[in-house]
């Protein structure tokens, strides 16, 4: 059977975003916009001018923002893009929408454009008029836009008291220089979808990380990734440099290595890739479920994977893909131990400890047992300035060795057994032997 190709995410994803319903009524007529280029034209063809004056073309709740002006100033839609005058902390405002002014708006119609928006404008009013440029320049600062953008065509300098508002307020106002202003607003509105899209699997993942069942789980992974399968493996990755574009092409990178993985395997029935908390999590999901307990893919995958460097990553055991939350789980835990231990890649399935104490971690009745006991030996020591925990961790940490926690610890082994047996008292285990004790602190002191 051939090799299933990689696939992008099917359908058109879920965006929280919208047209703003007042710009755009229903019932005019209107084809539905296929893509960003045509909610212009749509728009353009509605408002009857070169350029819907004021109209804002595309808004966020903000809850989903994740663009920034500075990620709009590295877009490469513009030949050069650069603040017309100083502004602190221009680059990390937020940007919700996109909205545009070609044409003196009517009275009052600036309070269409709303907090949060990145504003286009070429300003060719103020050939005639530079006065009218000035006063939209701080209406649109005054309420307080994401940014400014001015393709400096017309007006080459602000005015002195633009500069000064803009600088007084944080709000950037930028000169640019680029393409038709259309295909800009198009390249942002893009990159707004796929970071919605992206905030939409996030919470996906949240849901699914916590209690649910296996056909929820199946449910939620095939909106996230479109899988299918009998069988899901999930690779957890982070860059080494910590920083939103290195994220990006990471995602990039591992995506592509993941569709060569696909290409030289059969069963593999889909492949997917998207930014999880500043994480990539990768997807490989499989038409049946392996032979043995580990896979013969496995360190195919592994080795797929290490294409994609320089990266941290830890991978998943082949799960079913209702235990898809799982994989995600295993994935997540092997990236902290790749992280902690300085490795460029560990495998779920290597892991021993680390695999326990990361399910120990997630379970919060295994958790608060635990804290109880280590809560225990705390209070002592507190009331009595003893060292009942210490000692009780180090013997849990050298396997119920007394001499080698005396070395650990720089005591006499006397006086390790002796706070063994006040350990005991404490915890109510009087007749326990120190084997019983060592095993029950392992476990104390696992998560």
């Amino acid at each position: 059977m051939d090799a299933i190709q990689n696939q992008r995410f099917p359908g058109k994803p879920k965006i929280r975003s919208c047209f703003l319903q007042s710009r755009r009524p229903a019932g005019r007529g209107l084809p539905a916009p296929e893509n960003a280029l045509e909610e212009i034209e749509c728009s353009l063809r509605f408002f009857g001018c070169s350029r819907p004056f004021g109209a804002q073309v595309r808004h966020r709740q903000k809850e989903a923002a994740m663009i920034t002006v500075g990620d709009v100033m590295n877009m490469r839609a513009f030949d050069n893009i650069w603040l017309a005058a100083p502004c602190e902390g221009a680059a990390e405002r937020e940007v919700l929408g996109v909205g545009t002014l070609d044409h003196e708006p009517f009275t009052g119609e600036y309070d269409l454009f709303s907090p949060g928006e990145i504003v286009f404008t070429t300003l060719g009013l103020a050939e005639l008029h530079p006065d009218l440029a000035e006063t939209a320049l701080l209406e649109l600062i005054d309420r307080n836009v994401a940014a400014v953008a001015v393709k400096n065509v017309v007006l080459k300098e602000l005015p002195a008291s633009v500069a000064a508002r803009s600088s007084e307020a944080g709000v950037p106002v930028l000169f640019y220089q680029g393409r038709f202003m259309e295909r800009v607003i198009a390249d942002l509105m893009n990159a707004l979808d796929d970071d919605a899209a992206e905030w939409e699997r996030t919470h996906l993942i949240d849901s699914v990380l916590a209690s649910s069942d296996e056909q929820s789980v199946r449910a939620a992974f095939f909106t996230i990734a479109g899988v299918t399968g009998a069988t899901i493996q999930c690779i957890a990755a982070r860059a080494v440099t910590d920083d939103d574009a290195s994220l990006r092409a990471l995602q990039r990178v591992l995506e592509e290595a993941l569709a060569n993985y696909g290409e030289r395997w059969d069963d593999v029935e889909r492949t997917f890739a998207c930014r999880y908390r500043g994480r990539i999590l990768g997807f490989v999901s499989f038409k049946r479920p392996p032979l043995k307990a580990i896979a013969i893919s496995d360190a195919d995958l592994e080795k797929c994977v290490a294409t994609a460097s320089p990266l941290i990553c830890g991978i998943s055991q082949e799960m079913a893909l209702g235990e898809a939350d799982l994989a995600v789980r295993q994935a997540m835990a092997a990236l902290d131990t790749a992280h902690n231990e300085d490795c460029e890649t560990v495998r779920w399935t290597t892991l021993r400890f680390d695999a326990f104490r990361a399910a120990a971690k997630s379970d919060r009745l295994y958790s608060r047992s635990a804290d109880l006991m280590r809560s225990l030996l705390f209070d002592y020591d507190v009331d009595h300035d003893a060292e009942l925990a210490r000692t009780a961790e180090t013997f849990a940490a050298n396997f119920g060795e007394v001499r080698a926690t005396a070395e650990a610890l720089f005591q006499h082994p006397n006086t390790v057994r002796y706070r063994l047996k006040k350990i005991k008292e404490v915890l109510g285990m009087d007749t326990a032997t120190d084997r019983e004790l060592a095993a029950l602190l392992t476990l104390v002191y696992l998560p």
